[in-house]
């Protein structure tokens, strides 16, 4: 019965929260209001639900330039969001609600419902650590929603702007009638940071699930939060920490090279995951249509196993297969232990530790190269580092979740790094240039409607 009345319970969030007019928030709040869990058990079946760990970042994938679509496959394409989104248009969504706001504000209503209905609960010796465990995952949850809702809805993070430059709606109560403006990118992510801590202070060491997380998990987020801020000290020192809880790297020398699929899924452990979360599949990634750049894919050596792993060939041209999800079109956005030592790795170049950098990047590499055939990278000065990290990021993270649209935002900033993006439709050559509004995707059409708050630029 308590399992039935969760799941139903769960269904009515995910209808409240996918609601595209003015009349459906309403439905959904009076049925809302009607049914409200009371026990830490039912929080704690809402925040396990299989909804929360599938999220969303087909607009971020499609505006990256890791691959390219063929006229064909382009044009017969269905989705607007594919085909405004990959020729990065201005409009793009048609009257329609992006997934990636929808799923993310999805997240921010679970965190809210739980940490309100957790904080009726009183604290007892026997219910603590249950208490705790919701807390602490409902604080997770929302500062990655608010995070990831930043890298797609607001400006790249400039420190020099960051007061002034909208971000986002910082909901922070159930109540689906509250309607915050947009608060600004600093208090954006001071509330992103605040959320995160709080649940470093709350979860376990580690957990059962991989769809929970963990001291790891939370301090893996702060790492990449901090990445993101340019603060080199704080990410190094959270990535390391967490390192110190999970270091675990998968030896690809271990893995079928042949396999149509060669990485563990969740229910067979994939030892690098430290947090599972999955993207919404799409068919444009599946079978022969998302074709690999080619110098992205010539730029793996022929000893360095993800060459195999990640992609396979047809009729001589390289497409994806090595999800770490290890489900077809399918793109990990969870966090694992491969990017935790990449961003300790840039970290310590930034911070002009050559050694440091060098060796948590061999560390990562060794194992991706063919047994015996790895030659550890030098660097004779940080900045030679840095470029040979950054590289690295680039051919480890192709396809996962977001982190190629979120390195394109941050990089695009320093003038070293800064690229135009260029593609061929039809004959059509389309551009993004480094810095364009176009980096920051528009607000739902219907959330302007209803609050009245201002659009961003495109």
């Amino acid at each position: 019965m308590k399992t039935k009345y969760s799941i139903f319970f769960c269904l009515l969030v995910m209808c409240f929260c996918s609601c595209q007019r003015q009349q459906d928030w309403l439905d959904a709040k009076v049925e809302r209001n009607s049914v409200v869990p009371g026990r830490l058990s039912d929080f704690q079946a809402l925040l396990d639900g299989d909804f929360l760990f599938q999220q969303h970042s087909l607009l971020s994938l499609l505006s990256s330039d890791v691959y390219y679509l063929p006229n064909a496959v382009y044009n017969g394409s269905s989705s607007v969001f594919v085909r405004n989104g990959y020729i990065w248009s201005k409009e793009i969504y048609e009257g329609l609600m992006p997934s990636e706001w929808r799923s993310m504000y999805q997240l921010v209503a679970v965190a809210n419902i739980c940490l309100e209905g957790a904080e009726k609960i009183p604290v007892t010796a026997q219910n603590r650590l249950d208490h705790q465990q919701v807390r602490g995952m409902a604080h997770f949850f929302r500062g990655l929603a608010f995070y990831n809702l930043l890298q797609y809805f607001a400006q790249p993070y400039n420190a020099g702007t960051a007061t002034t430059d909208l971000g986002i709606p910082l909901r922070l109560l159930s109540d689906v009638n509250d309607r915050p403006g947009r608060s600004s990118i600093a208090t954006c992510y001071e509330q992103v940071l605040s959320d995160l801590k709080a649940a470093e202070s709350l979860l376990p060491m580690r957990t059962a699930s991989k769809i929970r997380a963990g001291q790891a998990a939370v301090k893996g987020l702060l790492a990449r939060v901090y990445q993101t801020l340019g603060d080199w000290e704080a990410a190094d020192q959270y990535a390391s920490a967490a390192l110190s809880i999970e270091s675990t790297l998968l030896d690809f020398n271990s893995l079928n090279q042949n396999a149509t699929l060669p990485f563990p899924t969740l229910q067979n452990q994939h030892p690098e995951v430290i947090y599972y979360a999955e993207s919404m599949s799409s068919s444009i990634y599946i079978g022969n249509n998302a074709i690999i750049d080619s110098l992205l894919y010539r730029s793996y050596a022929n000893n360095d196993l993800r060459r195999t792993l990640f992609f396979r060939l047809a009729n001589g041209l390289p497409f994806f297969k090595g999800y770490y999800t290890g489900r077809d079109g399918r793109p990990f956005e969870g966090i694992a232990t491969n990017e935790l030592y990449l961003i300790s790795a840039e970290a310590k170049a930034r911070k002009a530790d050559v050694t440091g950098s060098m060796q948590r990047l061999n560390q990562l590499l060794i194992r991706r190269w063919r047994t015996g055939t790895y030659q550890p990278l030098q660097a004779a000065n940080a900045e030679v580092a840095l470029q040979l990290v950054l590289s690295e990021r680039r051919k480890e993270f192709p396809f996962t979740g977001n982190l190629i649209w979120l390195d394109l935002r941050r990089l695009n900033q320093d003038p070293r790094f800064a690229r135009t993006l260029k593609r061929i439709v039809n004959g059509v050559v389309y551009e993004l240039p480094p810095n364009d509004a176009r980096y920051t995707f528009a607000i739902p059409d219907i959330e302007i409607q209803l609050t009245g708050i201002p659009q961003n630029k495109r």
